[in-house]
């Protein structure tokens, strides 16, 4: 269950840094349940890092992918409100 999961949130992160880099001006990319969601992400992976010591490289990889979405978010949100 926990490895499904995990790749449950892999796919999603991967999917809106796909999303983000096809179509930058898309509405689906700022939304606020991105952000709910990668929180939720975040602390989930840092959870089970914690916790497993064998074979991290499927947390590590919703690590980093959840970081990298929360910056692309970050940065269409701050482009999006430096802009107008």
């Amino acid at each position: 269950m926990r490895r499904f999961s995990l790749l449950l949130l892999l796919l999603i992160n991967v999917f809106y840094i796909a999303s983000f880099l096809t179509g930058f001006e898309t509405s689906i990319t700022l939304n606020s349940f991105w952000s709910i969601f990668f929180i939720l992400s975040l602390c989930i992976a840092i959870f089970y890092l914690s916790r497993s010591r064998k074979n991290p490289y499927l947390l590590i990889a919703v690590f980093a992918t959840t970081i990298s979405s929360l910056g692309a978010y970050g940065f269409l949100h701050f482009i999006a409100n430096f802009m107008g």
